[in-house]
């Protein structure tokens, strides 16, 4: 796992220090806000923006495959009584309305989400790193946020700080997301397990870095605004198709 994390590791530590030195070299460090968080913040939006190209394409085959429940409830009517003949009907009718199953699998991007999240906890075990060599003396420079004084340890507000509001943002980009149609589709053990998720990760991040929450909560934040974004431009474009 560590050989897989390395080359996102090294990637995060190193939009660091780029990011901490320009904001640091330019700007005029805000009272209640460090460069090390606003470097936090920069580092979710920027890791999310290179994810839209994959959450745009997901999120066009999973609304392809919304449209298609009708024809599958067709198909399973006529052919659910034969394992293979359903599956061998259904590519044909994936084939015929250009749906590709790799595609509607919203899986990549989370498993991504999932991969830069633990290469950024590998970056905050030991940001001197990466900051050392920029930083004269990194143990001096100021990591709050807010009422966070170092964000290199835990919420001080622990279960009602930034694990409860990342937990809350978590289920929000699950109930809004486009696959949630999907879900009610899926087996009850499948769909509880997909939400129980944001509450486990709820309880094993009291004591993660809450710097890695508030990368966390803000992606979750970026995600959000994203899928507004998407969600108003298909309601407009819904009267004027028909």
């Amino acid at each position: 796992m560590g050989a897989i994390l390395k080359p996102f590791s090294d990637l995060f530590g190193w939009l660091m220090s780029f990011f901490y030195n320009f904001i640091s070299g330019t700007f005029t460090e805000p009272q209640n806000i460090s460069y090390f968080a606003i470097t936090m913040i920069l580092m979710a939006c920027i890791s999310r923006m290179l994810t839209i190209p994959l959450m745009a394409q997901t999120t066009k085959s999973q609304q392809k495959m919304t449209a298609l429940q009708p024809k599958m409830a067709e198909l399973q009517k006529k052919y659910g009584y034969d394992e293979r003949i359903m599956q061998q009907k259904t590519q044909e009718l994936y084939r015929e309305e250009g749906v590709s199953m790799m595609g509607c699998s919203s899986c990549l991007p989370t498993l991504l989400q999932f991969i830069l999240i633990f290469a950024l906890f590998e970056v905050l075990r030991n940001p001197e790193a990466y900051l050392g060599q920029s930083v004269s003396n990194f143990a001096s420079i100021r990591k709050d946020f807010f009422w966070i004084e170092n964000l290199l340890g835990p919420d001080p507000l622990s279960w009602v700080g930034l694990p409860l509001l990342n937990m809350l943002l978590q289920i929000a980009v699950m109930f809004f997301s486009p696959q949630r149609q999907q879900q009610e589709q899926m087996a009850k053990g499948m769909s509880m397990t997909l939400m129980i998720m944001p509450v486990l990760f709820y309880f094993f991040s009291i004591n993660w870095a809450s710097g890695l929450l508030l990368y966390w909560v803000f992606s979750s934040v970026f995600d959000l605004i994203y899928r507004g974004i998407v969600k108003l431009v298909t309601m407009r474009r819904v009267p004027k198709e028909a």
